[in-house]
């Protein structure tokens, strides 16, 4: 992997270390802020629900899916928060998308090279770009002071049976972390991250209070697409999922924070040298350093545009794997998503379900 050039900012160790520094503080103390930005709403309607008098379970239902806001991190309108949109309303989900502030070039460029002094694995470009805005979106919910949020990424896709997925969701992961019957936190508050768009999860023998529940909409494990296939195959009873720790999970298409998580995750994540913010992410996880809970197989996963139309992600675009075509290209033709049977996002667009051929990749 090439690595920037440095030339330009002082070839002695001190000002590099001076330079990482404050890349460091910048990320872990700066406030957020619109920068001239405008956050736009994606909503069909208001929630006219009562939480007073609501259950749990119910509430995990409502507009925001028992969160208290479902944040979406984009750049910029595009066919991907159309399509976003065309599914909230579909399923009458309200979704903000705050402001995306501009990361220099030059800051990205640090942002990679910290830790590359000492051997560690480094983001290309277009992945260190993902985790600034992955970071931004943190210090949103922070200085925001929300007690939970969810954050997805412009491009995801859930079930048209999104929340009576969600009531099971609330019921399991309540009685997984032993929520008190008169705490009505749909999911309660003792996890940092809850995670459930994901591209993968191990599942193992040895995962002691995992709960196992049925859910019918849950793809089955044949038709799956992924490389955790072989774990839903060997450790999973069919038409079921598992509330379990996290274990090697990647990819973060939907997770919900708590805003003590939040405050956890912005100095650990800041730190960088890693090579995605999901696997860094990941590793915070599975080491406990944050207290980490899936739903496996996820209820939450990216929607692709058709392999034929020229289609490259952002990500995959910094990181040098080729351009992308124009979005037009992308609007009028069905794509896929993969796992969930019935795409809110295709029912909305085309009237459709799109799910992916399976395969253990």
């Amino acid at each position: 992997m090439s690595r920037p050039n440095w030339a330009g900012y002082g070839t002695i160790q001190r000002n590099r270390s001076v330079i990482i520094a404050l890349v460091i503080i910048l990320l872990v103390a700066g406030t957020w802020q619109s920068r001239g930005h405008v956050s736009f709403h994606l909503q069909k309607h208001k929630s006219i629900t009562d939480p007073t008098k609501s259950s749990p379970r119910e509430l995990a239902a409502n507009s925001t899916l028992g969160f208290q806001k479902l944040l979406a991190l984009s750049t910029k309108p595009s066919w991907r928060t159309r399509g976003l949109q065309a599914a909230a309303n579909l399923t009458s989900l309200e979704f903000t998308v705050p402001p995306q502030g501009h990361n220099s070039d030059d800051l990205v460029k640090a942002f990679q090279n910290i830790g590359a002094d000492r051997g560690a694995k480094t983001p290309a470009y277009g992945s260190a770009k993902a985790w600034l805005s992955h970071l931004d979106l943190l210090r949103y919910v922070i200085a925001s002071d929300f007690e939970t949020a969810f954050i997805v990424e412009d491009d995801v896709d859930w079930d048209v049976r999104i929340k009576e997925e969600m009531r099971l969701v609330s019921d399991n992961v309540r009685a997984y972390t032993g929520v008190e019957e008169d705490d009505r936190a749909p999911f309660g508050t003792s996890w940092d991250i809850l995670w459930l768009g994901h591209c993968g999860s191990i599942i193992t023998d040895d995962m002691v209070g995992s709960r196992v529940y049925a859910d019918d909409s849950r793809c089955e494990t044949e038709l799956y697409s992924g490389w955790s296939k072989r774990f839903l195959r060997e450790n999973l009873t069919e038409g079921h999922r598992q509330v379990q720790p996290s274990k090697l999970t990647v990819c973060t298409f939907g997770y919900g924070v708590t805003r003590r998580g939040a405050r956890k995750m912005l100095p650990l994540l800041s730190k960088g040298a890693n090579e995605a913010y999901d696997v860094a992410l990941s590793g915070y996880c599975s080491d406990r350093t944050l207290k980490c809970i899936v739903v496996n197989p996820q209820l939450f996963n990216h929607y692709e545009p058709p392999r034929d139309s020229g289609y490259v992600s952002d990500v995959h675009v910094g990181d040098g794997q080729g351009q992308t075509s124009d979005d037009s290209n992308f609007e009028n033709s069905m794509g896929t998503t993969g796992n969930i049977m019935k795409s809110a996002r295709c029912e909305a667009l085309f009237y459709d379900t799109c799910m992916r051929p399976p395969s253990d990749l």
